[in-house]
Formats: C-alpha cells, sequence, structure tokens
C-alpha cells in the first residue's frame, strides 16, 4: 500500500496535469516551473495553487512535466523552445535569462538573452535587446547604425524594416509601436552574438533561423506592448551578395564615382580592391569597400550608405543636429566632419540620408570628395529629382 506521502504525489500530478489540460492557471504553472527550478525542493501549500506547484516539482524530480517541450516559449513568451534549442549545436541545452518588454513613456525596453550550456557551464550565447534609436539624445544610436547597416546584410523581405547578416540581426517595430515622447526614431529588435555558435557550413540555414527568432520576438514586443498586427516570419533569405573587385571609376556601382589616385596614393589604394554591396528597399543601401577580410570581420575601410527609411534617417539627422553646424540649402542639408560626410534631402517616400564615411583608408578628405556624387546619382535613382550638394567649408 502506498504510503500518505506517495499519495499526496500522486494527487498533486493528477491534478497538474487536469488544470494544465484544461488551460487554467497554464500561465502562473509556467512561472511556477521558472521558481521551482531556481529554488528546486521548495512546496507553496496553499489551495490548488499547492497541487499545481507539488505536481510540477515532482514531475521536473521525475523529468515528465505535464507540458510538452513543443509548448513551451522563451524570451517574453515569443519563442518556442525548439526553435531556440535549435540556434545553438544540437548538443547543448539552452536556458533564457531575460527582462520582458516594457515602456517607460521616455523610451522601451526589454531583452533575453539565450546560453547554450554544456554540462550546466554557459558556451555561447545570443543577445536579443528591445530598444528605440535616439539620435538626438543617445550617442550610442549612430553607432548602432554603423554596426547594424552592414555591407554583409541581406533584407528580410517586403514589408519589413530590418536586415539579416551572420553577426547582427535587426528589425525595426511599425511606426506608433513602443515610440517615446520626444524621439523620432523607430523601437527596433535586434539580435548579436560574437561568433555563430554552428559550423561554417552551416552559417546561411544559421542566419535564416536567428532571423525567424528575431520576427518572433519583435510580434511578442509588439503584444507585451499592447500594439496590433503582427510581422510573417520569413522564408529564406538571400545569399550574401558576392565580393567584386573594386571598379575605382565606378564605384559602388555608381557612374562616374571615382576613386581619387595619385602616386603617392597608389599603395593606400590597396585597402580598397574589394567591393561589397546590399540593398534592402526601404530600408539602406549599403556599400562596403576594402580587402578580402571584409568578408571575415565585416569591416569596410569605406563605407557609402543610402537610409532609405525615413525614420532610420531620422536618427542620423537628429544626431547631426545636435552635434554639427548644418549648411542649410533650398532642396537639403549637408554635414561634413574629417571621416564622415552627410547630405539629407527629402524624397517621396520622406527624409533619406546620403552618406560617405572613411574608417582608415590613409586617404585626404575622401568623404567631402565622394559625396556630392554619389548624393546626386542616389537621389536620381530614387527619384527624389535633381540634387547639387554643396558641403560646408
Amino acid at each position: 500500500m502506498s504510503s500518505p506521502e506517495e499519495l499526496r504525489r500522486q494527487d498533486h500530478i493528477r491534478v497538474a496535469a487536469e488544470v494544465a489540460r484544461k488551460g487554467r492557471w497554464a500561465r502562473r504553472g509556467r512561472r511556477a516551473w521558472g521558481l521551482l527550478r531556481s529554488r528546486p525542493g521548495q512546496l507553496i501549500t496553499v489551495g490548488v495553487v499547492s497541487a499545481l506547484i507539488g505536481g510540477l516539482l515532482t514531475a521536473w524530480q521525475t523529468d515528465s512535466l505535464p507540458w510538452s517541450d513543443e509548448k513551451q516559449a522563451m524570451c517574453w513568451g515569443a519563442l518556442p523552445k525548439k526553435e531556440a534549442e535549435a540556434l545553438f549545436r544540437p548538443d547543448r541545452s539552452v536556458r533564457a535569462e531575460e527582462i520582458r518588454p516594457t515602456h517607460g513613456g521616455a523610451d522601451v525596453q526589454g531583452a533575453c538573452r539565450l546560453l547554450a550550456l554544456d554540462d550546466g557551464g554557459p558556451v555561447a550565447h545570443i543577445d536579443f535587446r528591445l530598444h528605440q534609436l535616439d539620435g538626438r539624445y543617445d550617442a550610442q544610436s549612430a553607432g548602432w547604425l554603423t554596426d547594424f547597416l552592414s555591407p554583409l546584410s541581406v533584407p528580410f523581405g517586403k514589408g519589413f524594416v530590418g536586415m539579416a547578416s551572420e553577426s547582427r540581426t535587426w528589425l525595426a517595430l511599425p511606426k506608433g509601436c513602443g515610440d517615446g515622447r520626444g524621439i523620432t526614431g523607430p523601437a527596433v529588435v535586434d539580435a548579436s552574438w560574437g561568433r555563430p555558435p554552428m559550423s561554417l557550413d552551416e552559417d546561411r540555414h544559421w542566419r535564416d533561423q536567428t532571423a525567424r527568432a528575431t520576427v518572433r520576438l519583435a510580434n511578442g514586443a509588439m503584444r507585451a506592448l499592447g500594439c496590433d498586427g503582427t510581422f510573417p516570419l520569413p522564408g529564406r533569405l538571400p545569399a550574401v551578395p558576392p565580393l567584386k573587385d573594386t571598379e575605382p571609376r565606378r564605384l559602388c556601382g555608381v557612374d562616374g564615382l571615382t576613386l581619387p589616385r595619385s602616386k603617392d596614393q597608389d599603395q593606400r589604394w590597396g585597402w580598397l580592391d574589394e567591393t561589397l554591396l546590399t540593398h534592402s528597399p526601404g530600408t539602406a543601401r549599403v556599400c562596403g569597400v576594402g580587402t578580402r577580410d571584409l568578408t571575415i570581420r565585416g569591416r569596410p575601410r569605406l563605407r557609402l550608405v543610402t537610409v532609405e527609411s525615413p525614420r532610420l534617417a531620422q536618427v542620423l539627422s537628429d544626431r547631426t543636429d545636435r552635434n554639427e553646424a548644418p549648411d542649410y540649402e533650398k532642396r537639403g542639408r549637408s554635414s561634413v566632419g574629417r571621416d564622415l560626410a552627410l547630405y539629407q534631402t527629402m524624397c517621396q517616400t520622406g527624409l533619406v540620408v546620403f552618406l560617405v564615411q572613411d574608417d582608415g583608408t590613409g586617404m585626404d578628405d575622401l568623404p567631402r570628395k565622394l559625396l556630392p556624387r554619389y548624393a546626386a546619382a542616389e537621389a536620381e535613382r530614387l527619384g527624389c529629382g535633381p540634387v547639387k550638394v554643396e558641403l560646408p567649408r
């Protein structure tokens, strides 16, 4: 005959399974499971909740959790556990550490770190983050645009403002969702990691999985913030564009855009012998020029970028207005520094920014020399009408 303690344990399991089957208290049960994993052995004996938690603890001890793995979700309740595990090697278990999305009035924030575990210890991780790009009061936003608008990125597809690469992925929430007072930049969900947890042969497949996970978390953030609508999950993303030899007289595919060369710069120009060009319509056109380590480190020596998303462009505009002395013109305005020159103007779709950034070419005044022709050609491509860029002295 079973002991009274064993009978109580069996009754706990029966009650917990029945409650889970009917869908009642499911949310509380998941919270209880999280509590029990962090404090195993404790029982809270208060009514039906006592029975549910007791059953969960017993199931945890016997590896027979009443809810199946397929129904468990991580990262704000948005990412199925099996999809989270698929982001890492199959012999790893996965744990999530998260801060649920909140809207503090000024901006939004949220975070989820997925940890791959080996013998209980973390061996790899992916960081997902919800935050708002703010060019006026957050100096890091300009650096974020440099890191996440990468020539190694590819588009999600039509209807998305976002891009995905082998090291970073991001997606902007719709206008009005998570927007803070006085902040014109979009709220974004992004993902970053030090190196792919998979092998190089699996990079493309793994990148697609990470993009879908980012979309799931964006949908989870929208639900948490009370926003309407959802993003569809993207299919297979396009391959990264091939690395090509730099065309010095047709730089980044722009007719008539010429890399200046002189005898004393011939050796330095060797830094700019390879080009990567990617385009996510409605988001950005990004060209990186450098050496073959572009595909390894993703760091171009020269970047020519057209920011087509008006809200992303506004982040740069706000930052420029704060730190530069803009030169106002009839159709747009420009600013120039030692390593960066940009021009902003209004097109049919809204604000657009064209920029040239030098990150160690060793060539004198390169952004100033390249921006006027680059901005004029890109404005024509977008149908913005003719523009004449006159940079301030």
